[in-house]
């Protein structure tokens, strides 16, 4: 229950969003809860390789619709939107993920 009210509180900040500095469009193939795991955390992936984790990814459903969000690429067509729970995979995404720092 805890989980599905932060979905909303996230899907409507998401909402009210009202300015963007770029505006693109991805096929989404799917929408997942990233957790940060503690340091050291492990798992046994294919051919029992264990590899080290840095992000925990639980499947996630969210309203269809148009969302304008800043990202940053944390794997393969996988993107973390940024101060945000959520994480977007991608279908065929070509471009790099990137930032800017604002000078003060």
């Amino acid at each position: 229950m805890i989980h599905i009210r932060k979905i909303f509180l996230i899907m409507t900040l998401l909402l009210s969003a009202i300015a963007a500095n770029a505006e693109s469009s991805y096929d989404i193939a799917a929408f997942y809860t990233v957790y940060k795991p503690e340091s050291g955390t492990k798992a046994v992936g294919k051919m029992d390789r264990t590899i080290e984790v840095e992000y925990l990814l639980s499947p996630a459903k969210l309203d269809t619709g148009k969302y304008i969000v800043k990202v940053k690429k944390i794997g393969d067509n996988l993107y973390k939107i940024i101060d945000r729970d959520i994480c977007i995979e991608t279908r065929y995404c070509h471009e790099w993920a990137s930032y800017s720092r604002k000078s003060s």
